[in-house]
């Protein structure tokens, strides 16, 4: 999985709020989070459910970022339902991921996913620009 991907860049902000949350948290708990910190830029598109769910679109990706991170071992994976817990090597990861966006290794203006406010937090370095990668807005029945 790219860190560029959409998937890389949800499995990296499940990461950094559970490093910020500390301890065992709920996926409302981490969505809560991502939302009320404005750290995911939310588009329209992103709100309505996919066909035969009743969440929002990135509800969903967040979720499945949960579920990379734990086959990848980089969250706990423990039996008990709505038990989200950042492991010693998903702090690794994070810590390790960081540093490359700070040496200028990544880039955090390919992460379309995240608001220039978690970019800055990311890479201190960081100004909003042009060459940002944009989203496109992608039109659901």
């Amino acid at each position: 999985m790219s860190v560029y991907s959409k998937e890389g860049q949800a499995v990296f902000l499940v990461l950094y709020a559970l490093l910020e949350l500390g301890g065992v948290c709920s996926k409302q708990e981490v969505l809560d989070f991502i939302e009320r910190a404005e750290y995911y830029d939310l588009k329209a598109h992103d709100l309505p459910p996919y066909k035969n769910q009743t969440e929002p679109r990135y509800h969903t990706l967040v979720g499945w970022a949960r579920f990379h991170a734990v086959q990848l071992g980089w969250m706990v994976d423990v039996d008990e339902k709505d038990n989200w817990q950042l492991s010693r090597d998903g702090r690794g990861i994070l810590d390790r991921t960081i540093q490359r966006y700070r040496s200028g290794e990544l880039s955090v203006r390919e992460c379309y996913l995240w608001t220039p406010k978690f970019k800055k937090l990311v890479d201190p370095t960081y100004e909003p620009s042009p060459k940002d990668r944009q989203r496109f807005e992608r039109v659901y029945e």
